[in-house]
């Protein structure tokens, strides 16, 4: 009957076999739970149908091992590979790059686990399994794929010693020998990684496509554009600081300056391409402070506003801001300085022409109250002073959901919508400034920040975006007015948090009092096991990027200075390397013999066997296997011979049969004490 089936034209199923050819049951769920945990929890996010598929894939697997039903044969298999590659083109349209590549291995993997039929096929998914691993580093870097990896890899490794020492009697014995592998493996792997010579940059880096999918602040600010953010709670850098963290309203992080603008958006324009210092005039306070940027797409680096120093690998740009020498394509660690104070220098004729540009003449509405203002004013300080308390006492409101505007943005907002978000203010007050005549521009980058309360850091998050303006006054240089502090201070003192809160409860917030709110929003804020739940786990990316990831030439000398050893040769430092990795083997090794000798009784009680005869004269050499022992035990204690070679007779079963006989500790241990 089974070769029929197996010459049959429309061969749907073929028959299962358990056999000595084919792994057992627990191999094989250790093998689909590995699968599972690989695909379920790869960075990669795959889509919904994905995971579906690996499920199902899961599931019907299951179901030939624990309920008998046949293994599908080439028929089935050939259409759901069709099915894979359809549904491949119709989600990606291409089999190749980071995305594309990660997910057809995933399908790959879950239609092989579906024909398993032999020890090869059992390999072959171990090793997709390893593959598969491997590519959420193209996705993150982060400890939690780490973690998934190490889970999904040792399963893998269990299931791979399994298949090649199926005569094992010892149950447990392969998750202690995977174990065992991967504690050898990890003190030469930490003496490599922290010893060894290192180049410029973390441990590995982003590809490009995996660096695209990540939103964050653009080059372009338009009405809206910086709100889609408000959701985003990726971290985009955090910050040690060597003294006090400076207040709330005190941390505005610039990134761009964008001094060019058509009517519809402000973008960066000629000055960004011009050679640029970070000169200042007054530098009261200075602020140091070391951050660490997450991996981007982009190369602007958000600074403490006013910002003094350039670090190596970075480029001075216009405006007072910094940008990395190359595309962040993994975590990057600078030391900064800064004075929040400061004051900056001369405005030259040309910044001061293109800083006054307006893209067209303002509407008579705009003009209007621009010309009341300069009649009032008798200086632009007080000028900027009567803008600022228009937007405070009128009927403007702060939302995270305002209306869209038309052509005309900032004649719409200031009479007709008056509702909107931080950029829709400081593109309106800057807007204005101009028509007065006063030199202004926009500057786009993060507002505040949350401290972490168990690693004392300060943690910015893209939902931290903000937008301000800063202006040009004699005497005082650029200075910045931030009008969303006129009318909504709350988000300056608060953050964003604040503003999804009274959003989800249909609040909107203007001039009106929100002091009931606070109270409310004090106590609801954070959920207190959520917080400290997040502020750890954030404590351990934090630590995680900066020993694992930035770990460079830097933290290199920082730890081998901190070792006593300061700026060692290569030579040198492959002896130290090749010393403590041999060091800590040799330890590790022997923790796991002397626990493994403790976990193991047959060999303990067989060890109490042979001292016992050491007693009577009868020594084992080391290099004297058990049954050749025991013929000569027997032969140098005759009146022992029944006891000795029964002794022997259990141990050898236990250690080299093919089941462990029951009892057999006990047993060797009673005939030992019966000597």
């Amino acid at each position: 009957m089974i070769p029929l089936l197996k010459k049959g034209p429309l061969l749907l199923f073929r028959p299962f076999f358990p056999q000595s050819v084919y792994p057992g049951r627990d191999s094989i769920l250790l093998l689909l739970i590995a699968t599972l945990v690989t695909v379920q929890l790869h960075p990669a996010m795959p889509p919904w149908w994905v995971r579906a598929a690996a499920l199902g894939l899961f599931l019907w697997r299951l179901g030939i091992e624990r309920l008998g039903w046949p293994v599908p044969g080439r028929l089935i298999l050939w259409m759901l590979a069709g099915l894979a590659v359809a549904a491949m083109l119709a989600g990606f349209h291409t089999f190749v790059g980071r995305d594309a590549g990660s997910v057809f291995l995933m399908l790959l993997l879950g239609l092989k686990t579906l024909e398993m039929r032999s020890r090869r096929d059992v390999m072959t998914v171990v090793f997709l399994i390893w593959w598969v691993t491997l590519t959420g580093f193209l996705f993150s870097q982060s400890p939690a794929t780490a973690a998934a990896g190490l889970i999904s890899g040792g399963l893998a490794l269990t299931v791979l010693l399994r298949i090649n020492q199926p005569r094992s009697v010892l149950g447990r014995r392969f998750s202690r020998d995977g174990g065992s592998m991967i504690l050898l493996a990890v003190p030469i792997m930490l003496g490599m990684y922290l010893l060894f010579p290192r180049i410029q940059g973390g441990l590995w880096g982003l590809p490009d496509d995996a660096l695209s999918a990540r939103t964050g602040l653009t080059d372009e600010v338009r009405p809206g554009s910086i709100q889609h953010l408000l959701l985003n709670d990726a971290v985009a850098f955090r910050v040690r600081f060597s003294g006090a963290v400076p207040a709330p309203e005190k941390r505005y992080w610039r990134a761009l300056v964008l001094e060019s603008s058509d009517g519809q958006s402000w973008q960066r324009g000629a000055l960004h391409k011009q050679p640029a210092s970070l000169d200042l005039n007054r530098r009261p306070m200075p602020v140091h402070y070391t951050t660490t940027f997450e991996a981007s797409p982009n190369k602007w680096l958000p600074v403490l506003d006013l910002p003094a120093t350039r670090p190596p690998g970075t480029i001075a740009r216009y405006g007072h801001v910094l940008e990395s020498e190359k595309t962040l394509s993994g975590p990057l660690q600078l030391t900064l300085l800064s004075y929040p104070d400061a004051q900056t220098g001369a405005l030259n004729p040309e910044e001061r022409r293109i800083n006054q540009q307006l893209a067209y003449p303002p509407t008579a509405r705009v003009a209007a109250l621009v010309a009341r203002w300069q009649s009032e004013a008798s200086d632009p300080s007080s000028l900027v002073r009567s803008a600022l308390r228009h937007f405070r006492e009128e009927s403007f409101f702060y939302s995270l959901s305002p209306p869209m505007l038309g052509p005309r943005p900032v004649d719409e907002l200031l009479f007709e919508t008056r509702e909107g978000y931080c950029e829709h203010y400081a593109t309106a007050f800057t807007t204005l400034m101009r028509v007065a005549g006063i030199p202004a521009r926009l500057v786009v980058g993060y507002m505040g920040g949350e401290i972490n309360e168990v690693g004392g850091y300060l943690v910015v998050r893209q939902s931290d975006a903000h937008a301000w303006s800063e202006v040009w006054i004699a005497g005082s240089g650029w200075t910045r007015v931030d009008p969303t502090a006129a009318i909504a201070p709350e988000r300056i003192r608060y953050g964003t948090e604040m503003l999804r809160w009274i959003d989800a409860e249909g609040w909107i917030i203007g001039n009106v009092s929100v002091a009931a709110l606070r109270g409310l929003l004090e106590r609801d804020r954070w959920d207190r096991g959520v917080r400290w739940l997040r502020h750890r786990w954030d404590a351990v990316n934090y630590g995680w990027n900066e020993w694992v990831v930035a770990y460079g030439p830097a933290r290199q000398y920082q730890l081998l200075r901190a070792l006593g050893l300061d700026r060692p040769s290569l030579s040198r430092l492959i002896l130290l390397l090749a010393g403590v990795s041999i060091v800590l083997l040799l330890l590790v090794q022997g923790l796991l013999s002397i626990r493994r000798s403790a976990r193991d009784p047959v060999s303990s009680a067989y060890l109490r066997f042979l001292h016992r005869l050491a007693r009577h004269g009868v020594s084992k050499g080391a290099s004297e296997g058990p049954v050749d022992f025991a013929q000569r035990a027997v032969r140098q204690l005759p009146a022992l011979t029944e006891p000795i070679t029964e002794i022997s007779r259990v141990y050898v079963a236990a250690r080299y049969g093919t089941a462990l006989p029951p009892g057999a500790a006990s047993r060797i241990r009673r005939l030992t004490r019966a000597l």
